[in-house]
């Protein structure tokens, strides 16, 4: 049990915020209306080289949150304009939303080369890369990104936890810091460079750290696992449970919270409590310590 190192979308935990552009150029109308899907399909059965209806169609699929069927219409609409920068943008959103992030990436690099101004190609590009675990080629783009755009908070952080990837520990913090410059009241940041904090051994300056991200985002249930994480490795279990059961009542599906406060109630000796957290969160598909499950029905059992 650790604190937790994943690659992130906002919103879930250490933070890789993805930014998408939403393009939503002039409606495809009939009579002065927003089409549907069925008006689309009649759009298209009679004319099937309309790039803009099949945009359209995709459209309408993404605030469906249907995005295999906007991936093949935007995939239509390109073939038709093949370098159509709202469609190939379209795409990487919905393949990213789908979680592959490899055609995403691909997407994302041809839009670097229609669009080599556009610093939020560059930062998606590289979150992509990071995400597949290619620390190096994300940073080269989040520096292409932040050249573009300096202001960009949020490029600094995701370099960050690049770089930390990388084994750059001071570039790491030195970018969690300058965002936190460019947006002080960023739960994100403090998130992460909790993260940091607590790889480093800096116990104290985590649970602050965490405790701002939690200041700033209550609702967020990673904070709450990792600053109670960071709780038992000082020994602090009250603390801890109480983090990771705030982390429930937020989440109740979060696995890890539900595994890490059994270990809790084993070492203050509810083992009845530590054997019903145990099996919940292997119900939630978390893989837990097979020994510690085996050595707590013995203590039950005495």
């Amino acid at each position: 049990m650790g604190l937790s190192d994943g690659m992130i979308k906002k919103g879930t935990g250490p933070f890789l915020i993805m930014v998408t552009a939403a393009f939503f150029g002039a409606p495809y109308t009939f009579a002065n209306q927003t089409p549907t899907i069925e008006d689309l399909d009649r759009a298209i059965a009679m004319n099937a080289s309309s790039g803009d209806a099949y945009y359209d169609r995709a459209l309408l699929w993404e605030k469906q949150a249907k995005w295999d069927k906007a991936v093949a219409d935007f995939s239509e609409a390109i073939k038709l304009h093949p370098d159509d920068v709202e469609s190939i943008y379209g795409r990487a959103n919905a393949y990213e939303r789908l979680k592959n992030f490899g055609a995403a990436l691909e997407d994302y690099g041809r839009l670097k080369d229609l669009t080599p101004k556009d610093a939020t190609v560059f930062y998606n590009h590289g979150l992509c890369l990071a995400i597949l675990n290619r620390p190096s080629g994300a940073i080269a783009d989040f520096d292409a990104a932040i050249n573009l755009n300096p202001q960009d908070a949020d490029s600094y952080i995701n370099r960050g936890l690049s770089w930390m990837k990388e084994g750059n520990t001071p570039q790491a913090i030195a970018d969690i810091n300058r965002s936190l410059d460019l947006k002080p009241d960023n739960p994100v940041a403090y998130y992460n460079r909790g993260i940091i904090d607590g790889k480093q051994g800096k116990l104290d300056e985590a649970i602050k750290d965490f405790g701002k991200a939690i200041e700033l985002n209550p609702d967020y249930a990673q904070s709450y696992i990792n600053r109670g994480n960071v709780y038992i490795q000082e020994n602090e279990y009250g603390l801890g449970r109480f983090d990771f059961t705030k982390a429930i009542d937020i989440d109740p599906d979060v696995a890890e919270a539900y595994n890490n406060r059994a270990i809790v109630y084993y070492q203050l000796g509810e083992y009845d409590k530590a054997m019903v957290d145990l099996t919940r969160a292997k119900a939630l598909g978390y893989k837990v310590d097979e020994k510690l499950a085996a050595q707590v029905k013995k203590l039950m059992d005495k």
